[in-house]
């Protein structure tokens, strides 16, 4: 976090480590490796929460949406530092990988919550998946927005049209989303 993913050698982190160079390389062939753990690592806690809230959720799938949207919307925040540094533009390698490994995770497990949804009468729409993939782009614009941790009226507003958004797409019966950022 110090130097950014692209400035820091893998002797810098064996030296954090206190490890030898070559015990490293046991477990790691490069330094990309040691990202693509750390994203790993980041993605399958992120996961195992929404599915846990899934399995053990005895709610309708709108709830279990909102819920699981809220989930994400917690992990994240709950990481600002992380974030913020991920922001940087020396960190686009990592923040592309994260990003892209969240949606490849992530997605089919909200997607085939909304399908089943959908199938059950709670949602009314043509293509659960595809509708998915636009949301998770809702969220992530919402922690690109620099203000959105010290700005609170901001972040309010975000959250309240987000909500608005998930409400008409869905078209959700006799149900509104609450998020809380």
């Amino acid at each position: 976090m110090e130097k950014g993913y692209e400035h820091t050698a893998i002797s810098d982190i064996v030296k954090e480590l206190n490890l030898a160079q070559g015990t490293l390389y046991y477990y790691f062939s490069s330094k990309e490796d040691i990202l693509e753990a750390v994203v790993e690592k980041s993605i399958a806690d992120l996961e195992q929460s929404v599915k846990r809230l899934i399995q053990d959720g005895d709610a309708d799938e709108t709830a279990m949406l909102n819920d699981s949207i809220n989930e994400i919307l917690r992990f994240v925040s709950q990481r600002n530092d992380f974030i913020d540094f991920l922001h940087k533009d020396i960190n686009a390698v990592m923040h592309a990988k994260l990003e892209r490994a969240t949606v490849e995770r992530i997605v089919p497990i909200l997607s085939e919550l909304v399908a089943k949804g959908n199938a059950l009468g709670c949602f009314n729409i043509e293509n659960p998946t595809e509708t998915v993939e636009f949301l998770s782009t809702a969220l992530v614009y919402i922690f690109h927005q620099p203000d959105i941790n010290t700005d609170q009226q901001r972040r309010e507003k975000l959250c309240r049209s987000l909500e608005t958004i998930l409400n008409r797409v869905l078209a959700a019966k006799n149900y509104s989303f609450l998020l809380k950022i």
